[in-house]
């Protein structure tokens, strides 16, 4: 490994480390501060609102991401056309985002990967987001890493040849 690959990963693990602790403190004050707003526009446009309510937790998180010089691309957690929902019972369905990482040279360090569950049935979030990152940048390559691996495996991920919790 060379030192760009080692600084690419060192960044990577922490910002990954730093958005799942923002994620862990804010989603449910998120969650509780628009509940209201979120289940009156349920009840008119479904599951549109949960799209509604990533952007609302994740802008914040964003904004962050940007002034540490940082340019995630798409958005973040990742766009709607370009994610993967093919996981869990209706209830706690998964769909996963992804938003490639670039250096303020607009060069691609890695990807962070969201893990986002939702019901299909009510409304309702059953698991708080999960927030990994890989290396890969390229699309063919982060499509196979996301609808590769089991939900199960994503508690340890790898990066090269070592894994990480």
């Amino acid at each position: 490994m060379n030192l760009t690959a080692c600084l690419n990963e060192s960044m990577m693990k922490a910002l990954a480390h730093y958005c799942q602790g923002y994620l862990k403190d804010q989603w449910l004050t998120v969650w509780e501060e628009n509940l209201h707003e979120l289940e009156r526009i349920f009840q008119d446009r479904g599951d549109y609102v949960y799209g509604l309510f990533c952007s609302k937790l994740f802008r914040p998180l964003e904004a962050e991401v940007y002034a540490a010089g940082l340019i995630p691309k798409p958005v973040m957690p990742g766009a709607f056309p370009q994610s993967e929902e093919l996981w869990g019972s209706w209830e706690e369905r998964e769909r996963r985002f992804w938003s490639v990482i670039h250096d303020d040279n607009g060069r691609a360090i890695g990807t962070l990967i969201t893990r986002f569950f939702h019901d299909h049935t009510a409304f309702r979030i059953p698991f708080m987001p999960q927030v990994y990152a890989i290396p890969q940048t390229e699309l063919a390559s982060i499509k196979e890493v996301i609808t590769q691996l089991r939900p199960v495996e994503w508690g340890a991920m790898i990066w090269g040849n070592e894994k990480y919790a």
